[in-house]
């Protein structure tokens, strides 16, 4: 059973959190993580899905933003287990915790790649698409 759970900033699942990112996210636009990437995610909070084993299968940051709000960044999903519903589960699992502490709007930019995958979980596009990293974007938002 996966489970869903907070990751501490400088925990060794941390470093898990940041190879699957720098993996999924990074490696194939030819980018890396750099320090300055990770200087003001000590502040964030960080979450995973964890296999039973330990491994790090997604993970998700939000940064608080306002009272009620977050902006959600750098969701991945390990590369093996991609279209295998493990998105959903962490995005559901990260509103449900973020909506407990009090949070009520999410916002995200999106990937034009999965704009779809977010629409299906109820978001809404904002505005015009963008580039981020090289790829075009567009920011989203919930309000949950």
């Amino acid at each position: 059973m996966m489970e869903f759970r907070e990751i501490s900033f400088g925990s060794d699942e941390y470093l898990l959190e940041l190879a699957l990112r720098e993996g999924v996210l990074r490696k194939p636009l030819g980018l890396s993580l750099s320090n300055e990437d990770r200087g003001n995610e000590r502040g964030q909070l960080h979450f995973g899905l964890f296999a039973p084993n330990g491994d790090l299968l997604a993970c998700v940051v939000a940064v608080p933003c306002c009272s009620d709000g977050a902006k959600i960044r750098q969701m991945a999903v390990s590369t093996s287990h991609q279209r295998s519903g493990l998105g959903r589960k962490l995005m559901a699992g990260l509103e449900e915790n973020l909506r407990g502490r009090g949070f009520r709007r999410l916002v995200l930019n999106a990937r034009a790649s999965a704009v779809g995958f977010y629409e299906k979980l109820g978001y809404a596009g904002m505005g015009e698409t963008f580039l981020e990293v090289g790829l075009p974007h567009l920011k989203m938002g919930k309000t949950i």
